[in-house]
């Protein structure tokens, strides 16, 4: 097993806070090889003492230690002298690209660790529940975003909830969706970096008129989170693009997937249906 991975499969029995510093420790491996005890407190916001417990929980006497470990780890990447910890085989370009891929499954995966660690089911159940017993849905999302607003509609759409994907660039759709707001529907603002600031007085507007609103952002600083919505987070930065879908879209899952416990034998009536026309249609075209 390599360096990385060892440490990578000994997360799940680690502390809330030593979780932290591990998915740093993986998302910045090289960084580690150089930063002292006290920097590495502060870039994981943690004491110095939460770091070096967790320095001796994984076998180390301290952080010089520890820090020494990954000195060596990269001394043999840079040789050449270690084969890819997570993929196999020869890749154009040599064992550097496979170690920079390397490097980013790892990065994703402790990612998506850190972002299912600290969600909170009672929230998603909450919005599920308002999404679910609302007379309309409108889901905001400028550029990419429209992308997730788009996918979202489609799932809310298989779960029979009536939803309206809307492009926050075009001033008169807006304009006409806010129109027509009212208190039994609901409106969803995804929110990613660049952030549109406009969006901010959608999520104003939508609260003035009474409609419960969710937001789905990359962190607080998202224009469109308030205190009164219900804010969903997840962070979508990575090494080669300025926002990443997985999380997005595992979220958005995951959102549809609590819609539909909370449904219960509704949804099972939903799947009955959806499986009666798919038959006629087979049948037709046979």
């Amino acid at each position: 097993m390599d360096f990385l991975q060892g440490i990578a499969a000994r997360r799940g029995a680690l502390t809330k806070k030593q979780r932290e510093i591990v998915d740093f420790l993986l998302e910045n491996p090289e960084a580690v090889c150089y930063i002292s005890l006290k920097e590495l407190s502060r870039r994981t916001d943690v004491s110095e003492v939460s770091v070096l417990r967790l320095c001796r929980t994984l076998g180390y006497d301290g952080y010089a230690a520890l820090r020494e470990a990954f000195r060596a780890h990269t001394e043999r990447l840079s040789r050449g002298g270690a084969s890819p910890a997570l993929f196999e085989g020869e890749a154009q370009g040599g064992q550097e690209r496979l170690q920079l891929l390397n490097g980013i499954f790892l990065s994703e995966q402790a990612g998506m660790n850190r972002f299912l660690t600290g969600l909170s089911p009672e929230l998603l159940f909450k919005a599920a529940r308002e999404l679910m017993c609302a007379e309309d849905v409108m889901i905001f999302g400028h550029d990419v975003s429209k992308i997730l607003a788009e996918y979202f509609s489609y799932r809310l759409s298989f779960l029979h909830i009536k939803s309206t994907p809307v492009a926050l660039g075009d001033n008169d759709a807006v304009q006409n969706v806010l129109a027509r707001l009212k208190k039994t529907d609901h409106v969803v603002l995804f929110s990613f970096p660049p952030y549109h600031m406009p969006i901010r007085g959608v999520a104003k507007f939508a609260q003035f008129r009474g409609t419960p609103v969710t937001v789905i952002a990359d962190s607080t600083d998202s224009p469109a989170v308030t205190e009164e919505s219900i804010n969903l987070l997840c962070d979508t930065s990575t090494r080669f693009f300025y926002n990443s879908h997985t999380l997005p879209v595992t979220l958005i899952n995951l959102l549809a997937s609590c819609i539909a416990i909370e449904m219960g034998p509704r949804f099972d009536e939903i799947l009955a249906e959806e499986r009666s026309v798919n038959r006629f249609i087979s049948d037709i075209l046979e």
